[in-house]
């Protein structure tokens, strides 16, 4: 079984994927495939937009509580924070993935839209309008520009769906959370972030520590940081894991004897001889440069992203293959369930640095070799987002506080995204934190059964150190 950070992140969704670009907040309601399921209570909460402002304007959080299939007593719930910024929660999909999952067995388990998702008033979203900037054959001054544009146009329809994307963040989230904790009335949560989720989780927890019982954090978000520049380094440390693994496995090193040398001959192809590629028998796609970086970097979310890297690159070079389809088709699925906006206005929030200007962006790429062009998609939403929302976190305040709940923290080795060293960040500030790093590929990815059974015996004995045996754990 996949993990359940694996089912949200692949989108196990039965429907299609959605598009909602002209959502109106006001007009999202419950569907009746969770308002009539017999094993869930749903339901919705009224909170303030700004929390400082609790008479002010009022937006709706969507829970749903899927009942334990034979309750135990003193099992606490478990409460799951989607990733992204942006992750849609409340799908049927995955209300089905967890209507069969272990964590179900014996506790409650407790799924919300965060603010602005999905059926949690949703902000206009941007997603597909980006996908669409990506899918061009756009240089990326190009790029840049067709993304200030986008972003200006979402500013005027938040500004006529009357939302404030500055009071769209983590912080106001663990607030909904809290008051979700009251509304609910359970004596104590197990907390189970992944992704995004993980930086939500650990908010919560610094703001609601009497009401945490345990929290579980895969593939740890700091909120310390940058945007950007994160990015960069956690997918050029990744990539050179790939290189290193390819050299060290005789079958890779065999098929692939200059992996590394190929990787740059491939962008340098792109460069001069875009692919042209149609996703789904109608979707046309062209693939240049900055856009082959960035899907290398997405197919590094996959669990087997070290036998699949260099079959796409590869494929850059010779201009077909299956894995072009499938991480083509991979990028679509994750589009249609991310609310992009809301992915914006946490960041810019609480991610981004105003300090860094173009020229700072342009010296960083410097110390990253491995990324000899912009990084696709990243790089422009950074430069156009920063004039998203006024809104600032002060970069003092982009810490974690010191915490006593036992937190258990896995982290992939591999990850593209979420790297070791953030687990490691994560930890400092845990007084009763444990830190499993998996020789894993993949964000979020490895031996689900196994990472399910050593959760599942962490919320119910979460003092007592879990038997870790049948995790691939990286011994250096």
């Amino acid at each position: 079984m996949k993990s359940l950070l694996l089912y949200a992140l692949l989108l196990v969704f039965a429907g299609n994927v959605l598009d909602m670009r002209g959502q109106d907040p006001g007009e999202y309601a419950l569907p009746t495939w969770l308002t009539q399921h017999e094993a869930v209570t749903a339901g919705v909460l009224e909170v303030p937009e700004n929390h400082d402002k609790p008479k002010g304007k009022q937006i709706q959080i969507a829970y749903a509580v899927v009942r334990a299939k034979e309750p135990v007593e003193g099992a606490h719930p478990m409460i799951f924070f989607s990733g992204g910024p942006g992750g849609v929660t409340l799908d049927e999909g995955l209300l089905g993935a967890i209507m069969e999952h272990p964590f179900r067995q014996s506790r409650d388990v407790i799924l919300f839209d965060q603010r602005g998702i999905g059926l949690s008033s949703p902000l206009p979203d941007m997603s597909f309008d980006s996908f669409e900037i990506l899918a061009k054959d756009a240089d990326p001054e190009g790029e840049l520009a067709l993304t200030r544009q986008m972003i200006e146009a979402y500013k005027i329809k938040c500004a006529e769906f009357n939302v404030e994307p500055a009071h769209y963040n983590s912080q106001q989230s663990a607030r909904d959370v809290g008051m979700l904790f009251e509304h609910l009335g359970y004596a104590k949560y197990n907390l189970f972030g992944g992704s995004y989720g993980t930086r939500l989780a650990r908010v919560v927890q610094d703001l609601f520590p009497d009401a945490v019982y345990s929290s579980v954090l895969d593939s740890p978000a700091p909120l310390s940081g940058d945007f950007l520049l994160n990015r960069l380094n956690s997918f050029s440390l990744s990539l050179s894991r790939i290189f290193d693994y390819c050299n060290d496995t005789p079958e890779c090193k065999k098929a692939y004897p200059d992996l590394e040398g190929d990787y740059f001959k491939a962008i340098d192809h792109l460069e001069k001889s875009p692919l042209h590629v149609t996703l789904r028998d109608s979707i046309p796609f062209v693939i240049n440069e900055q856009d082959g970086i960035y899907l290398i970097r997405r197919l590094l979310y996959q669990d087997n992203s070290r036998e699949k890297a260099p079959e796409l690159i590869h494929a850059f070079l010779n201009g077909e293959g299956e894995v072009l389809q499938n991480v083509l088709e991979f990028e679509y699925r994750l589009t249609g369930g991310l609310n992009l906006t809301m992915l914006l206005s946490v960041e810019k929030y609480e991610n981004f640095n105003p300090e860094n200007t173009p020229e700072t962006i342009r010296e960083v790429y410097q110390d990253y070799p491995l990324v000899p062009v912009k990084l696709g998609f990243f790089d422009a939403f950074y430069q156009a987002g920063m004039d998203w929302h006024p809104g600032h976190m002060p970069l003092e305040d982009r810490h974690f506080e010191e915490s006593d709940i036992p937190t258990l923290i896995f982290v992939n080795r591999y990850d593209p995204v979420t790297p070791p060293k953030n687990g490691v960040l994560f930890k400092k500030q845990l007084n009763n934190g444990t830190l499993l790093i998996l020789d894993e590929g993949g964000h979020g990815g490895g031996n689900g059964d196994c990472k399910d059974q050593v959760i599942v015996a962490f919320m119910d004995n979460p003092n007592q150190s879990p038997d870790v045996s049948c995790l691939n754990l990286y011994k250096e």
